[in-house]
């Protein structure tokens, strides 16, 4: 695993090992603050246009204003990618409440720009597909990419105990998402079909949704609990995970309980869209 050493603070590049922010920002006294998160594959930010603005509109949300344009924040990002030398990795962009006077109101944001390694995607875990757990949640202000975790971070032991991945939140028995990723499930119909509401807009979600009608009728709607119980597969969608086969949802199998054609499509889907982006990212950068 290679070494990450440079990251950008407020404009400015720095060491990893000596960036610092202030104690009393909001994002650490009151939990203020949004983030978001893109691969980098060969070299190339995947989509990064896609993540600056849904990171724009997430700081919308919350009331706070880019410190930089979106121009300015992309030339950040690419020089990350070319100075941390990593050909596969995550860029995390995190904008804080700031150094609130009163450790309340928000004040001047901070923006950090940081660059983890990406381990590739767990074939074994594709290949056999993960057990959810429903859960009783409607995350606050589901549109924006808050740093708030508190509920998915909390259920890690019990997902543990269950033998499950992920935890599928609802709404009074209507389907969200799950605290990291989109949901999908192929109908008893034959359909792809989505949540609409209350949910954040995944930018994997919006590649499948803007490609998947030419070899199935997609649908974007209300997901009642019990629907997903009798769907033929279901899947999670994110930036690192892709499209994860879901293959039971408590105690329900869901099919056959193995990973089906349809989330096997959008798997291939997903992958000729990187490697056509790649292409063109490379070819723009000449």
């Amino acid at each position: 695993m290679k070494e990450v050493k440079y990251c950008y603070v407020n404009g400015e590049l720095s060491l990893v090992a000596t960036a610092t922010i202030g104690i009393n920002d909001l994002a650490l006294l009151r939990g203020y603050g949004v983030f978001d998160f893109l691969a980098v594959r060969q070299g190339a930010p995947l989509f990064l246009d896609d993540y600056l603005a849904r990171f724009e509109r997430s700081a919308g949300v919350l009331g706070l204003q880019l410190p930089f344009s979106s121009g300015a924040i992309r030339e950040m990002v690419w020089s990350l990618v070319r100075i941390n030398g990593l050909d596969q990795a995550g860029i995390r962009l995190v904008l804080t409440g700031g150094y609130s006077e009163d450790g309340y109101a928000p004040a001047v944001p901070n923006l950090v720009i940081l660059e983890h390694d990406l381990p590739p995607r767990n074939e074994q875990l594709w290949n056999q597909g993960i057990k959810m757990i429903s859960y009783a949640h409607q995350r606050e202000l589901p549109e924006a990419k808050s740093i708030n975790y508190l509920t998915g971070i909390r259920l890690l032991d019990l997902l543990k105990k269950e033998g499950a991945t992920e935890a599928l939140f609802h709404d009074n028995g209507w389907v969200r998402e799950s605290a990291r990723a989109n949901f999908f499930i192929v109908s008893e119909q034959g359909r792809l079909v989505t949540p609409e509401k209350k949910i954040l807009h995944g930018i994997t979600r919006q590649r499948i949704l803007q490609s998947a009608g030419h070899f199935i009728e997609v649908e974007v709607r209300e997901v009642a609990l019990e629907e997903v119980f009798a769907a033929r597969e279901a899947f999670i969608t994110s930036t690192t995970k892709g499209n994860l086969p879901v293959v039971q949802v408590d105690d329900h199998l869901i099919g056959d309980g193995k990973p089906g054609p349809v989330s096997r499509a959008i798997s291939t889907l997903l992958e000729n869209q990187i490697a056509a982006h790649i292409s063109q990212t490379v070819q723009a950068q000449v």
